[in-house]
């Protein structure tokens, strides 16, 4: 049976980030799916074809909205971005992307996922993605710490003004 140390003492600075306050969770659950671009395909193309085709592909699927997805997001790691993980001393990931949906719940993602629309449309990853290289997916939730949430959906984290900052 794991046994873990004591709390680490320390005096909060932000009342809501107390040991007795609960995480300010987000009412969505969040999935992100890792990759890699296809090999012999330059970075222009692979964040043109992702940006532009396949994000045509998905939103405009109907499974797409009536399965829950609250959000879809790209994010790119850049060259130069991985460059400046280097000269910041943090080793860069692996990874060229990561999609980011959020949807209600898991069950919501699972029936886009499996939709005909969807199955029918996975030929599009041939044209950007390494599938030798694999995906990754990582499913959760957020604990906003810090920023506005999204409009009607849950509790802002700390804000500049809670600091005693403009």
């Amino acid at each position: 049976m794991q046994s873990d140390p004591p709390r680490v003492p320390h005096a909060f600075s932000s009342p809501s980030l107390s040991y007795d306050t609960p995480p300010n969770k987000q009412p969505y659950v969040r999935i992100n799916t890792f990759f890699k671009k296809k090999p012999g395909i330059s970075y222009e193309y692979f964040v043109q074809h992702w940006h532009h085709v396949h994000a045509d592909l998905v939103t405009s699927m109907k499974a797409f909205t009536d399965n829950n997805i609250v959000r879809y997001t790209q994010f790119f790691q850049t060259p130069e971005g991985r460059e400046e993980a280097y000269k910041i001393g943090a080793p860069a990931m692996e990874w060229d992307a990561c999609s980011e949906f959020l949807a209600e719940k898991v069950d919501d993602f699972a029936a886009f996922l499996k939709s005909e629309e969807y199955v029918n449309s996975l030929s599009d990853i041939d044209h950007f993605i390494d599938k030798d290289g694999g995906m990754r997916v990582m499913i959760g939730y957020t604990n906003l710490v810090y920023g506005k949430t999204i409009e009607g959906m849950g509790k802002d984290g700390v804000l500049r003004e809670d600091l005693g900052k403009k």
